[in-house]
């Protein structure tokens, strides 16, 4: 039994060749594993770095502009409350700022009442609006208009365009609405956004569609209203200097209203018919274009 220990085991049968390819092959797809795996591992770590970057740098560009922008002034009224204000280039304007002052100015020049809100410095006749007296221009009937509309046309329309409009709107404001029995209202339908006019900061146009209605009185207390009559225009606007000119003490309601629409800083440079197909431009207050004085030209002397 002690001889079975000390024989000689047998050698190992030669490994097979293709268990040695095998072998290999999956040696070589773990070192491939493992530099995939690492290269995943330095992309997603540079792409941290890099959105951690960018992030950084986009902060720091809204800490310039923060920095950089003027600041904003704390006025105090007299009332003791107080508006926030920021600063805005002279000479723009924001859209609702020149949407509003359009509403506001184009009511205010069509619209009449048969009482005068602003008396100050004004004749008036029994409490109407006795209105104010222009130049008559060639062909008109009527050379009057309300004081409402003339402070609002002194105030926001722009003087070379002033007498033109004040010289339609006298002949087609109603003879009666200077004696009481005649109103007129106006409504705006439409209001357009403001576009600027060949790419200028401080210049646009607005359309704006709206409709005026004439109500008269008649004897007995009853009213007739004729049929309403459309408003299609553009509205063209320009930016100027804001007036800032103290009141004095002593001022009427019509200076302290021309100095609120002024300090706006918006005029009317013109208006023009949206609809240039139909006669009379499709509403009530065509404007034809002024020709333009043709400059004499000097004659040599023979």
């Amino acid at each position: 039994m002690l001889g079975s220990f000390n024989e000689k085991k047998p050698k190992n049968k030669e490994e097979n060749p293709e268990n040695k390819s095998l072998k290999s092959l999956k040696g070589k797809l773990t070192k491939h594993q493992n530099l995939i795996g690492l290269w995943l591992f330095l992309l997603i770590n540079v792409a941290g770095l890099g959105l951690v970057f960018a992030l950084q740098l986009v902060q720091m560009v809204q800490i310039g502009r923060v920095a950089n922008k003027p600041p904003a002034t704390l006025v105090e009224k007299g009332d003791g409350t107080g508006l926030l204000t920021d600063a805005i280039p002279a000479s723009q304007r924001t859209p609702r700022a020149i949407q509003r002052f359009t509403s506001d100015i184009l009511t205010a020049l069509f619209t009449v009442t048969p009482v005068l809100e602003t008396q100050e410095g004004l004749t008036q006749g029994d409490g109407f609006d006795t209105g104010i007296t222009i130049p008559r221009k060639e062909g008109n009937v009527n050379n009057r208009v309300t004081v409402n509309a003339y402070v609002a046309s002194v105030a926001a329309i722009a003087p070379g365009f002033r007498d033109q409009f004040l010289s339609k709107l006298a002949d087609i404001t109603p003879p009666n609405s200077f004696n009481g029995t005649t109103q007129v209202l106006f409504k705006i339908d439409f209001l357009g956004n403001p576009i600027p006019v060949d790419g200028k900061s401080d210049e646009w146009t607005v359309t704006v569609v709206g409709t005026r209605y004439i109500i008269e009185s008649q004897s007995g207390g009853s009213r007739r209203s004729p049929e309403p009559e459309p408003f299609k225009q553009v509205i063209y606007l320009k930016s100027v200097n804001p007036q800032f000119n103290p009141l004095p003490e002593i001022s009427t309601n019509i200076q302290e209203r021309v100095a609120d629409i002024t300090k706006i800083g918006l005029q009317i440079t013109k208006m023009t018919p949206l609809d240039t197909t139909t006669p009379q431009g499709g509403d009530f207050l065509e404007l034809p274009a002024q020709p333009q004085p043709q400059p004499t030209q000097p004659t040599e002397e023979e």
